[in-house]
């Protein structure tokens, strides 16, 4: 059912604007030399301890709850924008690779870590397709998103070696309650309506303890459609999840912190569309594919956390003890390919279905010295211990929807990953303005590999058993000299290290001795300088950074000798600047300009992968900025009114290597850009918004895939199509 245009919701068409935001929205408390307001002071977690974002030595992004709700911003696409140097490349629904400055050369394993609070979220490793099953938490109830760009080695470890995206989540408040609750409707031009439900509560138990408990469902809207099944909307689905926390605090000097949290999401198919291998034209119309069978997934996220906190006087004790489980199933229609085997059992589709299973317990306990105006320390352990299965079916059905006649070939790996760690990280106040931080951090993980490959027994092949094992020790470390000219005013420089690990390669014992039965880590050294500064009463705030990242050994994912292996080969650099600028002109007026210049390519040839000297690095675009601005200003009653723009711009970027018959294997995707606005009525009670995405309902593509399995057609993911929706929310 296509969305219909309201009067109300075609006036946004009217509004004029651009933008993103990049640091929460502006007080409206006025000033004693200005006739406006001040940005907002805004408090971050990014070193494991709570400081005022402005005195951080190193590029940070922090996204505000409120900030993320106005903009119906709920998941990685709908504020990547908002990042400097963030990009996106997702080739199914539910699965994305984040990418942080450029690094991304196609390998499996993640090189951005995902955090909720204090747990490390999804897989260390690549036997488990790390790089794509990625936590995309919702963003409902939280108070904030923190993305740490560069190397974060030293206090976060593994996997982030480009950086960090951090969720922090509302934590229970003592002694007040609180409700608050949304409702949503939104409309696809070209695809179908859909609506969402949240809510949360904070109640106290008594004058030590209190719950939080916050819940949402969403029916997500889709736009792809299929001719030849006859389907349309074939991408929508549902999401939906709840959280509870329970605080414990005995005391000013104690807490105990427990969360639980769960989120879910079905989807009907896939979000990408069928193009032409070389024009990239659409093969059988506007958001239309065609499969012979259905594509159905599913992802569900589970975490759960205690995390106490004691302060004993001479120093600060946390604990944070975690649980996580990332259960994922995806089917692809293999059919082009494998047509032809399943056709001898009787099948006339080919279906692949993978379903991904990890279980990941991480204990972490820090020591921190209080504040200090010449010497701070933190020092800590880590361990963590993962398991994991990636299970593959190729099967004979009778299409499109028909019953499994056979199970053809079933490769089942199992794994573990256990890794320790210790870090420590200084800082020295050298006088009032002159800082020195430095950190380390010793790591040490050992793996472990099972394939089992069992086949129908029409094959007469007996089930094969291959194993693989790996160990390695890391050494990471980071050193940040910082000069504060004045209270308002810093300068920093940085040098950082971080590391994705390295594995097995599960192999047969026959296989040549040119094939890696084991991959080693890679390395990225960050050198970073940067200025930060609020000027103007509070009215203008500028962050600005310039970087130079080495990038060695890189994992690739390579086929030698007929086998199909994680290895290391290349090397890479990137290189750019990072800003973020917010300006009050006047009294309720915010403009905020974010941007990055990204120049990211291999500096050394990958000839397993076709990859040469020079080649652009997938999914970076050279270019990418964002404006926002917002007028806010009191209508009646306690009543504002506000009407807001964003436009952001992604500029033209290389597909992965080996992706295309061109002489360096990569395709150009284009540049798109889009715009966003708002408008609306808000109070300290209630919140009514009307909102428009994708205004000039670009297709800018985020992702390429070429003759997905063996078929005539390549595949992008393009944006969502121009989608109309009203919020009304409330809050107690």
């Amino acid at each position: 059912m296509s969305a219909k245009v309201s009067f109300a919701v075609a006036a946004l068409l009217g509004v004029s604007g651009a933008g993103i935001s990049g640091v929460s929205r502006a007080q409206t408390a006025p000033q004693s030399d200005s006739n406006a307001g001040a940005l907002e002071t805004i408090v971050v977690t990014a070193q494991k301890r709570e400081e005022s974002l402005k005195d951080v030595p190193m590029s940070v992004t922090a996204l505000g709850g409120e900030e993320l709700q106005e903009l119906q911003a709920r998941d990685f696409a709908d504020y990547a924008a908002l990042v400097p140097g963030l990009s996106l490349a997702s080739g199914q629904t539910g699965q994305t690779r984040l990418t942080l400055r450029g690094q991304n050369a196609g390998g499996v394993g993640s090189t951005v870590a995902v955090y909720i609070d204090e747990s490390p979220f999804g897989s260390s490793t690549a036997l488990l397709n790390g790089s794509i099953n990625t936590g995309d938490f919702d963003t409902w109830d939280m108070q904030r998103i923190e993305v740490l760009r560069g190397p974060q080695g030293t206090l976060y470890g593994a996997n982030s070696e480009g950086g960090l995206l951090k969720f922090v989540t509302n934590a229970p408040q003592l002694g007040k309650f609180s409700a608050s609750g949304e409702l949503n409707g939104e409309g696809i031009t070209r695809g179908e309506t859909g609506s969402s439900e949240r809510a949360a509560i904070n109640a106290p138990l008594g004058s030590k303890a209190a719950l939080r408990v916050s819940a949402f469902y969403d029916h997500v809207p889709g736009y792809i459609g299929d001719s030849s099944r006859g389907k349309s909307d074939l991408n929508g689905g549902q999401k939906y999840g709840s959280r509870v926390s329970l605080l414990i605090a005995p005391s000013d000097a104690f807490s105990m912190r427990l969360t639980a949290a769960m989120q879910q999401s079905r989807y009907d198919g896939t979000n990408i569309m069928d193009v032409d291998p070389v024009t990239l034209k659409p093969s059988y119309g506007d958001l239309q594919q065609q499969r012979i069978v259905p594509e159905p997934s599913s992802f569900r996220y589970e975490n759960y956390n205690a995390t106490i906190d004691w302060n004993v006087g001479a120093f600060r004790i946390v604990s944070a003890t975690s649980y996580g489980q990332l259960d994922a199933d995806t089917a692809t229609d293999g059919t082009p390919l494998y047509g032809g085997l399943a056709g001898a059992f009787g099948g006339t589709g080919a279906p692949l279905f993978g379903t991904t299973d990890l279980k990941k317990f991480t204990q972490e306990i820090r020591l921190t010295s209080p504040a200090s105006k010449s010497f701070e320390w933190q020092v800590g352990a880590y361990h963590t211990r993962e398991t994991a299965a990636l299970v593959q079916n190729l099967n004979a059905v009778t299409a499109p929807e028909g019953p499994t006649l056979a199970t053809l070939i079933q490769p089942v790996v199992d794994s573990t990953y256990r890794e320790g760690a210790l870090f420590l990280d200084l800082t020295f106040h050298v006088n009032s303005r002159f800082d020195i931080q430095a950190g380390g951090r010793r790591s040490h993980n050992s793996q472990g590999a099972t394939q089992i490959t069992t086949y129908h027994p029409a094959f007469g092949i007996a089930p094969v058993v291959v194993e693989g094992s790996s160990s390695e020790n890391v050494w990471t470390y980071s050193l940040a000299p910082t000069l504060h000219f004045n209270a308002n005013t810093m300068a920093y420089g940085r040098l950082a290290t971080g590391y994705r690990p390295g594995g097995p390669n599960v192999l047969p014992p026959t296989a040549p001795g040119d094939v890696q039965r084991s991959y080693g880590s890679d390395r990225t050294t960050n050198v970073e300088l940067g200025v930060r500064t609020t000027q103007l009463g509070g009215r203008l705030s500028l962050d600005v950074a310039i970087y130079h990242v080495d990038w060695k050994n890189i994992q690739l994912f390579e086929e030698v000798s007929g086998f199909g292996v994680n290895a290391n080969g290349g090397t890479a650099r990137s290189q750019g600047v990072e800003w973020n600028f917010a300006y009050l002109p006047v009294r309720d007026l915010t403009l905020q300009w974010t941007g990055a210049y990204t120049d990211a390519k291999l500096t050394s040839d990958a000839a397993t992968i076709g990859a040469k000297s020079g080649s652009r690095l997938p999914y970076a675009p050279k270019w990418s900025t964002a404006l926002d601005g917002e007028y806010k200003h009191g209508t009646f009653g306690r009543f504002s009114g506000f009407v807001g723009a964003t436009w952001g711009y992604v500029g033209s970027r290389s597909t992965d290597f080996s992706s295309a018959v061109t002489p360096t294997g990569q395709f150009m995707i284009g540049s798109y850009s889009s715009i966003d606005a708002r408008l609306g009525l808000d109070s300290d009670h209630y919140r009514v918004t009307l909102y428009g995405k994708n205004l000039g309902d670009s297709r800018g593509i985020t992702n390429y895939s070429s003759a997905a399995a063996g078929a005539p057609y390549s595949t992008v993911s393009v944006t969502q199509p121009l989608t109309f929706g009203l919020s009304l929310s409330a809050k107690f």
